[in-house]
């Protein structure tokens, strides 16, 4: 198909893209596609080929998009935010968790949307409402701080000796990318916030068991936190 015109579904490929392919637990960003013969709503991106080529799922709302057109790439802008807000809120409260429950607490799956965050850590017994309250307080507190977030590439080697994390099942080659949030220091390759003190509030909003030593926590960070402060005081 060289060309598909309004009305239609369909996945665009780009070879260059400012758009975020899911990937790492982190969804594909959202947006729009432009150009002088069409425009588009980006409903979702994943990889069509690692690294390469881009896959935009869109549906055109009016023109024609055909094989070979250049495009200006819009993101998202404010679900964007609220997306890396949660990611580096993971972060945080992936270095909360293992502050207060342990160094045993390891990553064992993630999920990170414009909505909420959730991550499941390996522990082998229930966490106290009064752990909870030491893990959240513990987060705000580096939130207020509000140190710059700094993200750079480096040999795999270095990186340990940094005593950087690594996220459960990455795959990592000899060049890695290493994320220093406050006192967390990890192996990332998501989108994330400049400083900390953006992501705003972090609200616990659940945790409990999802298997054998496996449990999962589920957090609100920024103007969705805020959100469940009004509700609760109506």
């Amino acid at each position: 198909v060289n060309s598909i015109s309004a009305g239609k579904s369909a996945t665009l490929l780009l070879n260059e893209t400012p758009f975020y392919a899911e990937s790492g637990g982190q969804v594909g960003d959202t947006g729009t596609l432009s150009s002088d013969n069409f425009s588009a709503k980006v409903l979702d991106t994943k990889y069509g080929i690692a690294g390469s080529i881009y896959a935009h799922q869109i549906s055109i709302e009016h023109g024609e998009v055909s094989v070979g057109d250049r495009v200006a790439a819009k993101i998202d802008a404010q679900r964007r935010n609220r997306i890396r807000r949660n990611h580096t809120g993971t972060h945080i409260l992936h270095w909360a968790l293992r502050t207060v429950l342990g160094d045993h607490v390891q990553q064992a799956g993630s999920h990170v949307d414009d909505q909420r965050l959730r991550f499941d850590f390996q522990h082998f017994e229930q966490v106290t409402q009064d752990q909870l309250d030491q893990i959240e307080k513990l987060a705000n507190d580096e939130v207020i701080k509000d140190p710059k977030v700094t993200h750079e590439e480096m040999d795999i080697e270095d990186a340990k000796k940094m005593g950087a994390i690594a996220f459960f099942g990455d795959k990592y080659g000899d060049r890695v990318r290493v994320l220093v949030a406050g006192p967390s220091i990890e192996f990332c390759g998501g989108t994330h916030v400049e400083s900390l003190g953006f992501i705003g509030p972090i609200r616990i909003t659940s945790e409990g068991s999802i298997g054998s030593n496996i449990r999962r926590i589920e957090a609100v960070t920024g103007d969705v936190a805020f959100e469940t402060f009004s509700k609760d005081r109506e």
